[in-house]
This record gives structure tokens, sequence and C-alpha cells, in this order.
């Protein structure tokens, strides 16, 4: 046995290889092998690093504990057998390879995809693989020598860097597009303003007839009415971004704005040779709202069917269901792809640029009608097929009370502390530019025991961050100076703050760039308050005796009640990414940690959480589903404790918790 000393080591395939019958290789018996291969061997039976060697031209393979898991389903046959058997069924692509490493050239692939068996499912993971020559003392190229590494985690924050980007220079390119499409339309009407106001005045020097004059002053007012709109447009939708825009109530007959918004309208519709219709229920009474917005958004909706739709049907239809009323919209025009559908809703713009370049329009329009639908309450949704057009439908609450006053006057009646209870350390920071915003979020978050910092700029925002490290940061977008997207890149950006919460309160719906962008969540303003509250929830520091770290609900449902029955206080994260958001906001006391889950499984979450300042002595059981295998343990070993679901009750967990935590 003393000539198998390079087997060293307590893993499974050192004491496979001592085991193993290798006389029935080419490789004959352990005491006859080159002193080279020997040294390999050994080196490679110690490392953590996935290896592997084949020696000879048969190319006799030998592996480490580490490449055994990437070998699944062939582990542990593979051993000592001829790699071309091993891989036979990509023999013809791995060929090539094997020829070039045998001629003396290293090879190097930076990220090959495998789909690994972890707890029990398959996970995508990312390596790096590099090949070697492995030389004799003569000289001569006898084995293949291969080492990787994983980059999973590389791999993954590279995506989402690169996914940020993107977002970035869509908006940017977005932004382009509007001011160009912009400029276009804030050019034509004022170029005829100024052409026939020239006219006016050689006309009038020249002693024209007064109905020449009226015809001229005609147009002018009318392409300064068409200016006055788009200017509209953009000083509507600035309001409604920084949440200056106001919501006047009032009672109206349905029937009657329909019908006045359809006579409007009508004109536009005709223009294109296409039918105007209105279809409303007897049923539909009256609303309390905003009937200045409704018309504008009705209008909206008209205008934009007028626009696309030529020598067509358009109908506006409404009907009432119980408290909400809905107004569809239908058309017989162009229609949309479900490409442009995408993307129909986002501010600056269109279907696509071809559409831009033949019906022309700045991209506002559908932007601020969603806008405002929002304001009173609603929403709006489409339908369409391309080539045989769509259906808008708007539908809207019949009561839509002011949202701001109905709030205050809540939060007026309710005993509101100036912390909540337990609320020292709870400390939110709202950055807003409007003092109404900044006053309702301070108001509701203390009745929710919070305690709350505010800054009225980004600059004011981030220096408070900086001070005062809060629990989570509100962050408005629209702000004059730094808005809310230029904070966030340097929130993230700093890595003393880049771990803290942020979640992003506002009027447009950009939810992908806010999550492209690093930010926690997303709130829509106004404000719907339940939810408001069940995004506060997940940043509460009395959550934080134990996390139950599980993608699987039932799973943790039934560790959180045997928890709380014990007397526990328990937070729940489905996967590793909400669980490093929690553990930002308040590090529990204990982890408990599935290992195999998606976005971020438990291995990677370890590794996150053990490099946080506050990450490394909170206690971490793992609750795996499986057995591991000896390098699973062996990486869990000095940062986590292991137990088998299927070998310990609720009970033992929970006394485990209590053992860590005395």
């Amino acid at each position: 046995m003393t000539t198998n000393r390079f087997f060293g080591g307590t893993g499974e395939m050192a004491a496979r290889c001592r085991s193993f019958d290798w006389s029935e290789t080419p490789l004959g018996p352990p005491a006859a092998w080159k002193r080279s291969l020997k040294t390999l061997v050994g080196l490679m039976l110690a490392s953590r690093q996935p290896m592997y060697v084949t020696w000879g031209k048969e190319g006799t393979l030998l592996y480490n504990d580490a490449y055994a898991a990437l070998l699944q389903s062939k582990h542990p046959a593979a051993l000592g057998q001829p790699f071309r058997e091993v891989w036979a069924e990509i023999w013809g692509e791995i060929e090539p390879l094997v020829a070039k490493v045998f001629a003396g050239e290293s090879v190097h692939f930076d990220d090959i995809t495998l789909f690994v068996e972890r707890n029990g499912a398959l996970d995508e993971a990312h390596f790096a693989f590099s090949y070697t020559s492995v030389y004799d003392e003569g000289g001569e190229v006898v084995g293949l020598f291969c080492a990787c590494s994983e980059t999973t985690a590389q791999i993954l924050a590279e995506r989402a860097a690169q996914a940020a980007l993107q977002a970035a220079e869509e908006a940017n390119v977005a932004k382009s597009q509007f001011l160009a499409n912009m400029s276009h339309e804030l050019r034509t009407p004022l170029s005829a303003i100024i052409g026939y106001s020239e006219m006016l005045i050689e006309e009038a020097e020249e002693g024209a007839a007064a109905a020449d004059l009226a015809r001229d002053i005609r147009k002018i007012e009318s392409n300064a009415r068409h200016l006055l709109g788009l200017i509209n447009d953009v000083l509507d939708l600035s309001k409604v971004e920084s949440g200056k825009m106001d919501i006047y109530v009032e009672d109206f007959d349905v029937a009657e704005i329909v019908a006045d918004v359809a006579a409007t309208a009508q004109r536009l519709a005709e223009k294109k040779g296409n039918r105007l219709t209105t279809r409303v229920e007897p049923g539909a009474g009256a609303m309390q709202s905003d009937v200045t917005k409704l018309r504008q958004i009705l209008l909206n909706l008209l205008s934009n069917a007028a626009k696309f739709t030529q020598d067509g049907e358009i109908e506006l239809a409404v009907s009432r269901r119980g408290d909400t009323l809905v107004f569809a919209i239908r058309d017989t025009g162009i229609g949309m792809t479900p490409e442009q559908l995408e993307r129909l809703f986002e501010r600056f713009s269109q279907a696509d640029a071809s559409t831009t370049r033949k019906f022309g329009g700045t991209g506002l329009g559908l932007s601020l009608t969603r806008a405002f639908s929002a304001m009173l309450g609603g929403d709006v949704t489409v339908e369409s097929r391309a080539g045989e057009g769509s259906t808008f439908t708007l539908t809207l609450p019949a009561s839509a009370p002011d949202p701001a006053a109905a709030i205050l006057d809540d939060l007026a009646q309710a005993q509101v502390p100036v912390l909540g209870e337990g609320g020292e350390g709870h400390v939110v920071l709202v950055i807003d530019d409007d003092t109404a915003q900044r006053e309702l979020m301070t108001r509701f978050l203390a009745r929710e025991g919070f305690a709350t910092l505010t800054a009225a700029d980004g600059a004011t925002g981030l220096a408070l961050a900086k001070e005062m490290r809060p629990r989570a940061i509100l962050l408005d977008v629209m702000m004059p100076g730094m808005d809310g997207w230029t904070v966030l890149g340097r929130l993230k950006a700093d890595p003393d703050l880049a771990g803290i919460p942020v979640v992003m309160v506002t009027f447009v719906s950009e939810q992908a760039l806010a999550s492209s962008l690093g930010a926690a969540d997303y709130v829509a303003k106004p404000v719907k308050w339940d939810r408001f509250r069940q995004v506060m929830d997940r940043f509460r520091g009395e959550v934080g005796d134990v996390l139950v770290v599980d993608d699987d609900a039932d799973a943790r449902g039934r560790v959180r009640h045997a928890l709380e029955r014990d007397g526990w206080t328990v937070a729940e994260a489905g996967n590793g990414r909400e669980a490093l958001e929690r553990v930002a906001a308040s590090p529990p006391r204990v982890i408990l940690l599935d290992l195999t889950m998606p976005v971020m499984d438990g291995f990677s979450f370890l590794h996150a959480l053990r490099a946080r300042p506050d990450g490394g002595d909170i206690p971490v059981i793992v609750l795996s589903a499986r057995d591991l295998t000896p390098e699973e343990r062996s990486r869990l070993k000095s940062a986590a404790q292991v137990m088998t679901k299927g070998e310990v009750s609720l009970r033992d967990v929970t006394a485990n918790v209590r053992a860590l935590t005395h």
C-alpha cells in the first residue's frame, strides 16, 4: 500500500482510487506508474477545484471529487475508462481539442454551460475550462490535464450589468427619438405661424382685403392651438411625474360627457373617411371623478384611433359593472404586433420608427392616458392584431374621491406616534421634492412603526444615506437637479450604500428599468397603501429573529408554523437575492436555508452573506432535501450547519435554533 500514498486524502475519489483495480487498465498497477503521473494525480485529488487527467494514447480517465459532481450519472463508472468512451456522445466535438493538446497546444474556454444536479434539481451553471499537455520525463506528451472553475456568479453579474446597460441605452435612445419627434412637431406649427405672419405683414402693407387677412389669421390661430397642445402634453407629463398634477372631483352625467367628446372627435374621424359611433348603456348613470381628465383620456384614445384608421369604423362603447365604468374604444385600423404592444405605454415611445415617420406624433399621448387613468383609480388596457384593428379599454371607478384628501383624513383620525412601537432602528429615508408627498409618506410610515428621515433633493438624500445608513430608501424619480435614476445609480455604485434596499416611487411605469438598475421594489403613484404596506413589511426590524429562505412556499409555511409556535418571530424569502435584501434591512439571529432555489441558490447566498460586514456571524442552518456530496459538505463546513430534511423533525429544527441563540 505504500506505493499508493499519492492517493492520499479523505475524499471519495481518493478512496476509490486506492481500492480500484488499476491492473485491468492500460496504466497497470500504481507501483509501475511514472513519477510525473503519481505527482499529478496526488495534486489533483487534493484540490477542491474540478480537475481530471487522461493518460496515454487510450486516454485513461482519473478525476477528483469536484469533477465527479459534474460527471453526475457517469460517476463512478467513468473512473479508469477511456476518455472517448466516457464522452462517446460528444466525442466528435472533443476529439479536435484532444488532438490540439497532444500536439502541445493549450486550450481555454471562458464560458461552458452545464446543467448540474444539485439538491435533486438541474441547475444551469457556468464554468471556465483550461486544457494543457502533460509531458513525461523524456519531454513527450503523454496525457491531458484539465482544470475548471465555476463562473456562474460572475456570468450572472455580467448579464445583470449588461441588462442594466441595455435598459439605460434604450431609455436614452427613446429620449433622443422623442426629442427628434418633438423638434419636428414643434417646428411645423411654428413655421406656419411665422410664415402666415410674414404674409399678413406684406398683405397689410399692400392693402389686402379683410377677408384674405381673416383667413390667414385663422390659420395662425389653428397652428398656435396645435402648438399649445403639444406644449401642454409635455407640461402635463412633467406634472404627473413630479406628483404635482391635481385631481378635481365633481359629479357629471356619463352620457353627456361621451356625447361631448364624440362631437369633438367627429371631425378627426371624418378627416380620414372614418365613421364614429357611440353606444352608452342605459344604466351608465353618473360619475364622481375628474371630468377634465376623463375627457382628455377619451379624446386621446379616439384621436389615436382616428390617426391609425383609414375609411374604417371607430366605436366608443360605455357600460357599467356595479361601481365601475368601462369605456371601450374599438377601431378597424392598422392594429399592432405583440412587440409593438410591449412598449406602447412607455413615455417617448411609439409603435416603431416607421409609424412615427408615417403618422407623426411625440409618443406622449398614451403615456399620459395611462398616467391619468391611474390617478383616477383605474387603468387602460389594449387588445390588438396587426392589420385588424385595436380595442382600448378604460376601466374607472364610478366614484373617485381625491386620494390625497382621503389619505390625509384617514391619517388625521389615526393615532400617529412619532415612532411606532419598537421604531428605533427602523429608519427609512424618503427622498422626494414634493413636500406633501414627504408628509404623507412620513405619517404613514410612522403609523406603521418606522422612523423617517426626509430629503427634498437627491444630493441631500445621498448625504443622509451615507451618514445614517437607513434600513430602506423610498426614492422619487422626477426631481429637479438630480433625478431618481441618477440617485439610484450613485447608491448602487457606492460599496457602503449598495446593500440598502431602494424602493422607487413614481407615476410613470418603468418597473423593468427600476429592477435592472438594482431597485428592490417599485410603487406606483398614487400610492395604494395596502400594496405599500406589503412592500415595507420586508424592511421591518422585528422580523429579524429567524429568516426562512426557501423557494417552496409550503415548506416555508411548515417551518414558520413550527417556529412561531415555539415563540419565534419569522420572516420569509423565496430566493437568495430576496434574503440578502432582508438581511440588509434587518440582520436576523438565525437563517434557515434551502440550497436549490431560482435567481440565487443557497451556495451563492452563503458566499454573499459571509462577504457582508454584518453577515459573518449570523448562524445558518442548511435544510438539505438530500444527502450532500463530500465536496458540498466541505464547502458548507465553515459557513453553515447542515440538517437533512428527511432525517430530522421540525422539533429538531426548532431545538437547533434555540441552541444557536443561547
